[in-house]
């Protein structure tokens, strides 16, 4: 009993230490500007009604309901995509939250077997490899919503085995969730065999299984009636061989370990997913592996029902294998094996992981010596994927800021390069990027709401008045770059550390030229010292700005002062020329 008391205090701690940096490492990390699919999807919103909006496909995915939550942030919020980011964050705990719920009501496993399951929950959800979803507001909200709706489900398919009056809620809930899940994002439909599945397994009544069929038949039929805002070009081929295809799965399903395992080598564990894609091949058979013998028992036995823990992580499994299958039907035929290495997949193969892990702990339970070796395991998992949960921190951290740079290119109109481009949107689309940001620009949308660009070519003293104070603002910057304007004039690329008198980094800061007429904007990359040196081992830059000077002339001397809160600094920095 002390034993195992030692190991739920140690289960707890985990918990909270990988839950708190989770949440630090995905606020820090977060998208702060529009991005790569949002800027088509937007325009598509600027040129149709919110009802048409709603209803069309995108990529061949129907987006109902999280285009409901971007209109509503474009309307209330200008585009703004903090507030999405928290409510994907709320997604995401609602979805951690509404899996634990029958494991803590399961009164055949052990305390120590539900904290453990807990641990590997908060593990599986926040770990973040899954940052390129999670980190975005906006792809937070689509795949969150889908397994928000798929636990939701899970939770109340068991209680449809009531009759009576007893039946009608749970059935309601379900049937809601299933439709959640199924017009949140094109993986989402997986949820309708998941359901008929557990369904089966769970005895239940014969008009619930017809009622599950029908509402996965009707879904299936509007979703192709739906109509298309755009799609992927069909310039791939469709029907991938065998070995292809299980290639694809297999390695779909065991990139995450993978990617576990790298971490602990000196470079980006991305790099050797594609350099050596053999270990991924060989965990993922594993994996379906034990699958198979996780799922074919439940077949046979249809007794499912005993533990709710258990019946929790086959729910998962069956969920998130589905979900894959969906992206090896529209994805395998790519001609390159090495996309089934994409860290965006690993928002649902990471929960398929987490999935076998609850179904081992519910399988072992009862078994004092097994547990123990399982238990042991389960404890040691945090610790074998903190390498790669801070490397693909620091990798998401370090988007960010790249993405910051170039949203402020785009406020002083400068043209971006080709990976600038690919960082906000997609490489060798630039035309439809620019159509793109003409229309935010225009309905002063995201990045353009503050109005920052307004203020280029305006006095000083016009834009700020008498709201000038000492900031004791110190630093250093230098010309990094000749670039262009968007009319073709000359620009200059500015680089430079600044911070003040206070301690703190000034986050927006203009470049003026002598006779005192903004000439462009900058961003700081704004970060604690104190952060980090703990969070990030000191790997980042806490005060570096980057700007652009437009109509750019090397004869002129141009300065540098912070704008922070509407007041402009006393002080300024000099701009050296590039040498």
């Amino acid at each position: 009993m002390a034993a195992e008391r030692v190991l739920q205090v140690f289960a707890a701690v985990a918990v909270l230490v990988f839950l708190v940096t989770g949440i630090v490492y995905l606020y820090l990390g977060r998208w702060t500007v529009t991005h790569q699919d949002f800027w088509l999807i937007y325009e598509v919103y600027f040129n149709h009604s919110w009802l048409e909006s709603a209803v069309l496909k995108y990529y061949n995915h129907s987006l109902f309901f999280p285009t409901l939550l971007r209109l509503a942030d474009l309307h209330f919020f200008h585009g703004d995509q903090e507030p999405l980011f928290f409510v994907g964050l709320a997604l995401l705990f609602i979805t951690a939250s509404l899996l634990l719920i029958p494991i803590w009501r399961d009164k055949t496993v052990s305390l120590t077997a539900k904290s453990m399951s807990t641990l590997v929950m908060i593990v599986g959800n926040f770990w973040m490899g899954r940052s390129v979803i999670t980190a975005s507001g906006g792809f937070n909200c689509e795949n969150s919503l889908v397994m928000a709706g798929g636990a939701l489900a899970f939770l109340f398919l068991p209680k449809m085995s009531a009759s009576g009056t007893g039946l009608l809620q749970p059935m309601l809930i379900v049937i809601f969730a299933g439709l959640v899940a199924s017009f949140s994002f094109g993986a989402g439909v997986a949820i309708w065999p998941t359901l008929l599945f557990l369904g089966w397994c769970l005895r239940l009544p014969r008009y619930c299984i017809g009622l599950l069929i029908a509402a996965g038949v009707g879904t299936a039929v509007v979703y192709v009636l739906l109509p298309e805002a755009f799609s992927i070009p069909d310039s791939l081929p469709t029907t991938p061989t065998a070995r292809v295809a299980f290639l694809w799965l297999f390695r779909l399903v065991g990139n995450p370990v993978s990617n576990a395992v790298f971490a602990w080598w000196p470079k980006e564990p991305y790099v050797y997913l594609v350099a050596y894609p053999s270990l991924a091949t060989f965990t993922g058979v594993i994996g379906l592996a034990l699958l198979a013998a996780a799922v074919v028992p439940r077949i046979i036995r249809r007794d499912i029902e005993k533990s709710s823990l258990e019946f929790t992580g086959l729910a998962l499994v069956l969920f998130n294998i589905l979900a894959l299958l969906l992206v090896l039907a529209g994805r395998s035929g790519s001609k390159s094996i090495s996309a089934a290495a994409l860290p965006r997949y690993f928002f649902w193969s990471a929960l398929f992981w987490t999935g076998l892990c609850l179904v081992g702990i519910a399988r072992v339970d009862a078994k004092p010596r097994l547990r123990w070796i399982v238990y042991i395991v389960v404890l040691a998992l945090p610790l074998m994927v903190f390498p790669a949960h801070r490397k693909n921190a620091l990798y998401q951290r370090r988007v960010r800021t790249a993405a910051e740079y170039d949203a402020i290119g785009l406020i002083n109109r400068v043209q971006l390069d080709e990976q600038q481009i690919g960082t906000l949107f997609f490489k060798g689309w630039p035309v439809e990027f620019y159509q793109a940001v003409e229309q935010m620009r225009l309905r002063r949308l995201d990045m353009f709401a503050a109005g920052f660009q307004d203020w280029i070519g305006l006095n000083q003293a016009n834009v700020f008045g008498r709201r000038r104070k000492p900031e004791g603002l110190k630093g250093e910057c230098t010309v990094a770059a000749l670039v262009q304007c968007d009319n073709g004039a000359p620009a200059a690329r500015v680089i430079g550390h600044a911070w003040k008198g206070s301690g703190l980094i000034p986050e927006t800061l203009v470049m003026v030229d002598a006779s005192g007429i903004i000439r462009g904007v900058a961003r700081s990359s704004t970060i604690s010292p104190l952060i980090n040196r703990v969070f990030y081992l000191g790997k980042l830059n806490t005060n570096e700005f980057v700007g652009y000077i437009r109509d750019y002339n090397p004869q002129i001397q141009y300065g540098v002062l912070s704008t922070d809160n509407g007041i402009l600094s006393e002080e300024e920095i000099c701009v050296e020329p590039s040498s």
